[in-house]
C-alpha cells in the first residue's frame, strides 16, 4: 500500500532593495506545490536466500506548478545515515511519478528515509516531502566469530602500559551489513567489558573488512597469568553467535 508523505514547506525569503526581481532569476513564477505524494512500496520483504534485493521504489503525486519542475528523490539508510540512491526527473504540473529503484544488501534491514524536493522553473526551491520505507529479510542464521590469539606480553612496571590486540573475524550468512554489534565479555555471565569495531579507527586497521578490533591495556596491576574472554557478535534480528574464546597471557 502507498504511504502518504508529510508535506514540508520550504520557504525562500529574498530581501531586495530597489529591484523587482532577484538577480539571476527569470520572471518570478509560482513556487511548486506538492500534493497527494506517496511512495510505493512502503515496505519490502526479501524471501529466499538472495544476497541482495532490488526494490522498485517510486514516488508519485500531483504538482501545482508553472513550467518545468525538477523533482529529486533521495533515499538514505537510517542506521548509518548513508545515501543509498538518488533519482531526479523534470516534470510538468499535474500527476507525476519518479522511479527510484534501490538495491539493498539482505543484511541492511530497517528503515530508509525517502525525501522529495522540488525546484521551480526559475531555480527557486519549492515544496519538500518525507516518508519512511522499511526493508526486511528472513534471517539465515547467526553470525560466526573467530578470535585471534595474541603473543604473550611482559607485565610493565611503574606507570607504563602495553596494549594487547583483540581481533575477531566475523561473518554472517546474511552478509556483513547484518552484523549489529561485536562485544567482548567475561565468560560464564561475567558481563560485557567492551566493544570491537570495524571502522578503521579504535585500534582497527581497515574499515569494513570483517575484522573487528579493540585493545586491552595492560598495566602493572595485572598479575602474571592467562586471562580469558569471549567474543560475541549480534545481528540485526537479535541472533547471537556462539561465544568465541579469546585468551592473552601476561608474563
Amino acid at each position: 500500500m502507498p504511504v502518504a508523505l508529510r508535506s514540508v514547506v520550504a520557504l525562500v525569503a529574498l530581501t531586495l532593495a530597489g529591484c523587482d526581481a532577484a538577480p539571476g532569476f527569470a520572471d518570478e513564477v509560482s513556487r511548486p506545490i506538492l500534493a497527494e505524494v506517496a511512495i510505493t512500496p512502503a515496505a519490502f520483504s526479501l524471501d529466499g536466500d538472495a544476497p541482495t534485493a532490488t526494490v522498485p521504489l517510486a514516488v508519485s503525486g500531483t504538482l501545482d506548478a508553472e513550467g518545468a519542475v525538477e523533482v529529486r528523490v533521495l533515499v538514505r539508510y537510517a542506521e548509518t545515515d548513508s545515501l543509498v540512491t538518488e533519482a531526479s526527473a523534470e516534470v510538468a504540473g499535474g500527476a507525476f511519478r519518479v522511479e527510484a529503484p534501490v538495491t539493498i544488501p539482505r543484511g541492511a534491514t530497517g528503515e530508509y528515509s525517502v525525501r522529495v524536493t522540488t525546484e521551480g522553473a526559475d531555480g527557486r526551491a519549492g515544496d519538500q516531502a518525507a516518508a519512511v520505507f522499511r526493508f526486511d529479510a528472513a534471517n539465515l542464521g547467526p553470525p560466526v566469530v573467530t578470535a585471534n590469539t595474541p603473543s604473550a606480553v611482559t607485565r610493565p612496571t611503574g606507570t607504563r602500559t602495553v596494549t594487547v590486540p583483540l581481533v575477531a573475524t566475523v561473518t554472517d550468512p546474511d552478509g556483513r551489513a547484518n552484523v549489529l554489534v561485536v562485544v567482548a565479555q567475561v565468560p560464564d555471565g561475567g558481563g560485557v567489558i567492551g566493544r570491537l569495531f570495524d571502522d578503521g579507527e579504535n585500534q582497527d586497521q581497515a574499515a569494513d573488512d570483517g575484522r573487528y578490533s579493540a585493545g586491552i591495556v595492560v598495566d602493572a596491576s595485572f598479575e602474571p597469568g592467562t586471562y580469558a574472554l569471549e567474543i560475541v557478535a549480534i545481528d540485526r534480528a537479535g541472533a547471537e553467535s556462539a561465544p568465541a574464546p579469546y585468551t592473552f597471557t601476561v608474563q
